[in-house]
C-alpha cells in the first residue's frame, strides 16, 4: 500500500467539504459558484474555522485565531 501525503491546501478543502457537508470537492466548488458567498476556511495549521467570503478572499480574517488567513475555496482550488 502506498502512502499519499495531500497538499496543505487538498487538506483544507477536504475539511472544508466536510464542515459544510458536501459529499466531494465537485459540490463544493458548484456551490461556490453559484452563491453569492464563498466557503472559506482558516489556513493556519490547527485552525479550521469557517466562513463565508468573497469568491477571491485570500487574506480574510479569521475570528477564531485572528489572523488574516481565511481563503475561499475558488482561490484554495486554483480557480481564481
Amino acid at each position: 500500500m502506498s502512502n499519499i501525503a495531500l497538499s496543505q491546501k487538498a487538506q483544507k478543502l477536504m475539511t472544508l467539504c466536510d464542515q459544510r457537508g458536501f459529499q466531494n470537492l465537485d459540490d463544493l466548488l458548484l456551490a461556490a459558484l453559484l452563491n453569492s458567498g464563498c466557503p472559506a476556511i482558516c489556513m493556519t495549521e490547527g485552525c479550521d474555522q469557517t466562513a463565508d467570503m468573497e469568491p477571491d478572499q485570500d487574506q480574510g480574517f479569521c475570528e477564531a485565531c485572528g489572523g488574516q488567513t481565511l481563503v475561499s475555496a475558488l482561490v484554495l482550488a486554483d480557480l481564481i
